[in-house]
């Protein structure tokens, strides 16, 4: 989440900033402290150094508007995307650019119209609300459930008719037919299973613990929901695969997550 943003020009002179936290900053030294590394390191490396971790949870992103002589940086939560946020911070500038260029006078610039340029750049980004997107995550996923049961029980009845897997069940053909055969359905039916259920979760989840709960509360569902299935023996195919369940619903579970992240900011 973005927790303050500040606008200055290249001398240092603050246009605009805004804390978004209880917690306050000391302004001035932050201040000489975006000018030093943006003037430290445009002199010493020819480019400016964008992000900075700071520690405690907050890192800094810079964002310098060389053809207005202008900088915008913000102080965010250390987990929250760097690409999302300088598109955000750059978006913001180009709307402060819009709003008073060329002069920037310090009095003509409004509470009220940087107020509309930040939330009109910010209220899509941010993901409010933990508990009502873990309910919506839950709601999404409680009733795809039983369906994708059902899809992966139909699956391995057509698989198995299909290979006719009973006449692989010799000494001979046992570890040369069957086995593969069977990797290959459990590998379908876990894809089935996890994939979406976990993408979503990981999408909505507030932050990647909560996600991995959630994840693992999924995987036990669905087994026990197996057993009440009309073929409860097909639990026995995540049980049996149950580590290479548990990996790939963990990677599912992060592809959503990293999706999230490069869409919105956590607050």
């Amino acid at each position: 989440m973005i927790k303050s943003i500040y606008v200055m020009d290249e001398n240092g002179l603050l246009l605009y900033s805004k804390n978004f936290m209880e917690e306050q900053y000391e302004q001035d030294i932050l201040i000489g402290f975006f000018a030093s590394i943006a003037n430290f390191s445009r002199e010493a490396l020819g480019s400016i150094v964008k992000n900075v971790d700071s520690g405690k949870n907050n890192k800094l992103i810079l964002y310098p508007s060389t053809e207005q002589r202008l900088l915008g940086a913000v102080i965010v939560s250390s987990n929250d995307n760097n690409e999302l946020v300088m598109a955000i911070l750059k978006n913001i500038i180009q709307d402060f650019i819009d709003s008073y260029a060329p002069d920037y006078n310090i009095d003509q610039i409004l509470e009220e119209d940087m107020e509309q340029i930040l939330n009109s750049n910010m209220k899509n980004q941010i993901l409010r609300s933990p508990i009502r997107r873990l309910v919506l995550s839950w709601l999404l996923v409680a009733p795809l459930s039983p369906l994708l049961i059902l899809l992966s029980i139909t699956v391995t009845i057509f698989i198995y008719d299909i290979y006719d897997l009973n006449r692989f069940l010799t000494p001979e053909l046992l570890f040369i037919r069957f086995m593969p055969i069977l990797v290959l359905l459990s590998t379908i039916n876990i894809i089935i299973l996890f994939l979406g259920p976990n993408m979503i979760l990981g999408y909505l989840s507030p932050n990647w613990k909560i996600a991995v709960v959630n994840s693992i509360i999924f995987l036990v569902g669905t087994i026990t929901l197996y057993f009440y299935s009309s073929q409860p023996n097909f639990a026995y195919i995540v049980i049996g695969n149950l580590p290479l369940s548990l990996i790939f619903s963990l990677f599912f579970l992060f592809i959503g997550i990293r999706y999230s992240s490069k869409k919105f900011l956590k607050k």
